[in-house]
């Protein structure tokens, strides 16, 4: 390969490197620029080692190494000044005050940032120019002195506005916004958060059907979706500030399900009017909902009654500060307190390192010994946080209550926190009101897919059979008329294939730790030792890619409720990529389940669904029954199960087979 041809491959991978960087990947963006780097020193090409050297700072600033960063921009900057770089030269300048500012020394960093402005201005880099004042504006605003940072944001927007950045324009308007709460005058720092969050939707926009870049994209911008409804309650606007947080929750799973079910658009994803038509949508979904948006350990609760205006309270969580996630370690501590958290064969354990060794069995949990006090509930702090505020609000006849959690509390046995109701989970407003307009009979009302015990003896480790799992799946069948898909008939490949045909799935088979991902019979024709986990593994994008027409999913694995947890996306998992592919309703467990009483729990469930009963009553009724019997009352047996998404009824045919 040629001088000319390396240059080009190095520049590549710095472009590259830049995408990964603006889409939040910064680990693959600092692979991107080492292979620049690399290449730029072994073809001496000096300007292009400055600008990896740059890059690399850059992606080390954004992973919180800022001692690397400043020792990456200094190599830059000298580079910059012995080849007449004035541009390189300004860009080390800002990187590096950047660093400083993170490292809390804003007087240093203010003067690295001079320096950048006047170079920006004395060679007409009117983009260099801009970002100086914007970086000016962040080390004033540090120290307090919003008016200053404000003068200086103004002239970022000014120039951005002026050469087309839209991503400096968004910026430029969540720093006024900040530098307007800072001043304590939150009118204005609504207007602009909200003409942050307009630009940050109009960029997300531009990435069309790409799920996991929109999500990074999201996530980088988190803070103007959230300093917007922040902004909007401390001036009293509750139905504006519920909007607003709606708008910024589970914006990629609504994109799904815009497309999955040909929607148009809710009116009221797009607006912060006080207009009563805005919220009217929801308040009319369920009886009863809570909306949650937290702000440190402080719990911000919308109340939703149908026909009722929107009541606002709130409720603290105590817990250790000192922890990187205070909520989770809280509720990890009453997790194990009830023996749920298990210590498995996958225990602290990565996906990756899992290989074949795949999944903690359900029978795992037969080794916890007991441990929960039923007059001392481990979750109470929970109750007096979200329940607690709101039980005047209740209605006599209420019976249940839909929740949407935030952050780590979507993790919470919310029937653990409250045993007398039925409780479903959603994850957000705008999907479940896109979920409740889905066309009468696009979801099938007959047809049922039962996966029992998949067959993994070819793995290199194989887990155990779940003995209880395949009586519990010949039980539905018996209760169904149908037959089930078992051991090595159970291949990834035929649940695929069956799954959009059906109009209830329910399998039960182990479950990953961490994605809730899916162990089933591998898929013949592998060319390895072993099967692969492409050739065995229900993937989240597997399940995403098929047309589900499933009124109610019923995932008997363990862990089938975890997830990544995403700044405004929530939980990131198998359940919520059923829930994409168009599923109503998923019965899902958020721990690893004992394969008895799951058994037990399932043979409940169906009769109450035989019955002609809803979901929820029956996930409901059911849980009441395991808690009065002798041997499966505790916690850890019942509390796991939890339904997310639309209540549902399963029509039961004598007719029913496995061919519908």
């Amino acid at each position: 390969m040629g001088i000319d041809d390396r240059a080009g491959e190095g520049g590549a991978y710095g472009n590259l490197g830049n995408a990964y960087k603006s889409l939040g990947d910064f680990g693959k963006a600092i692979e991107c620029h080492e292979k620049r780097l690399k290449i730029a020193i072994e073809i001496g090409d000096r300007a292009g080692e400055g600008k990896a050297y740059g890059n690399l700072g850059g992606g080390y600033h954004s992973l919180g190494d800022f001692r690397n960063a400043i020792e990456y921009n200094e190599k830059r900057l000298k580079i910059a000044i012995e080849i007449g770089d004035r541009a390189g030269e300004g860009g080390a300048y800002a990187n590096l005050g950047n660093a400083y500012s993170s490292l809390g020394d804003f007087r240093k960093a203010i003067k690295y940032h001079e320096k950048d402005l006047k170079i920006a201005i004395e060679i007409g880099n009117r983009a260099g120019e801009g970002r100086a004042y914007a970086n000016l504006g962040n080390a004033y605003s540090s120290l307090g002195d919003f008016l200053k940072a404000i003068e200086y944001y103004e002239k970022h927007l000014k120039i951005a506005i002026e050469i087309g950045d839209r991503a400096g324009e968004g910026a430029a308007y969540h720093n006024i916004g900040i530098g307007y709460s800072g001043l304590g005058q939150f009118d204005i720092a609504v207007s602009n958060f909200v003409s942050g969050v307009e630009m940050w939707n109009t960029l997300r926009s531009l990435l069309k059907s790409e799920g996991n870049w929109k999500m990074k994209f999201r996530e980088q911008y988190e803070m103007t979706y959230t300093s917007l409804w922040r902004s909007l309650l401390r001036i009293g606007k509750i139905n504006e500030a519920l909007v607003a947080a709606d708008q910024g929750r589970a914006q990629t799973l609504n994109d799904n399900l815009l497309i999955q079910y040909g929607l148009a658009s809710p009116s009221s994803c797009a607006t912060f009017d006080s207009k009563e038509t805005t919220i009217s949508p929801f308040t009319e979904l369920s009886s009863q909902i809570i909306f949650l948006a937290l702000e440190g350990l402080r719990i911000n609760i919308w109340f939703l009654s149908r026909g009722q205006k929107v009541a606002f309270r709130q409720g603290k969580l105590e817990a250790d500060i000192t922890e990187k996630d205070p909520i989770h370690a809280l509720l990890q501590a009453a997790l194990r307190k009830i023996g749920a958290e298990v210590k498995g064969r996958c225990e602290d354990r990565t996906f990756d390192e899992l290989d074949n060794e795949y999944l903690c069995s359900r029978e795992l949990c037969k080794e916890v010994e007991k441990s929960c006090q039923c007059s001392d509930n481990p979750f109470r702090q929970f109750y007096d946080a979200v329940i607690g505020p709101i039980v005047d609000l209740l209605g006599s006849q209420f019976d249940e209550l839909v929740i949407v959690s935030d952050g780590a509390l979507c993790f919470t046995p919310w029937a653990a926190v409250v045993e007398s109701i039925r409780i479903r989970t959603v994850p957000s407003l705008t999907s479940y009101q896109l979920i409740a307009r889905v066309p009468k009979g696009y979801h099938k009302k007959t047809g049922a897919l039962l996966v029992r015990n998949p067959c993994l003896k070819e793995l290199e480790k194989p887990p155990p059979d779940l003995p209880c799992a395949q009586e519990e799946v010949e039980m539905i069948a018996s209760i169904l008329k149908t037959s089930p898909l078992t051991g090595r008939e159970a291949t990834k490949a035929e649940v695929i294939k069956r799954m959009s045909s059906v109009g209830l799935i329910h399998i039960a088979a182990h479950g990953n730790k961490r994605t809730g991902e899916i162990a089933l019979s591998p898929n013949l024709g592998w060319t390895s030792t072993f099967p692969e986990k492409k050739d065995f593994i229900l993937k989240m994008s597997d399940v995403q890619a098929a047309n589900i027409r499933a009124r109610l999913v019923v995932l008997s694995c363990c862990h089938s409720g975890r997830g990544r947890v995403l700044k405004g996306e929530g939980v990131v998992g198998i359940a919520r990529a059923f829930l994409a592919a168009g599923a109503r309703s998923v019965l899902i467990s958020l721990w690893a389940i004992d394969d008895e009483a799951t058994m037990v729990f399932m043979k409940n469930f169906y009769q109450h669904l035989k019955e002609g009963k809803t979901a929820s009553f029956a996930v409901h009724q059911t849980m009441k029954c395991l808690r009065e019997s002798e041997r499966f009352s505790e916690m850890r047996y019942w509390a796991p199960f939890q339904l997310i998404g639309d209540d549902v009824n399963i029509e039961f045919e004598a007719d029913n087979n496995d061919k519908n």
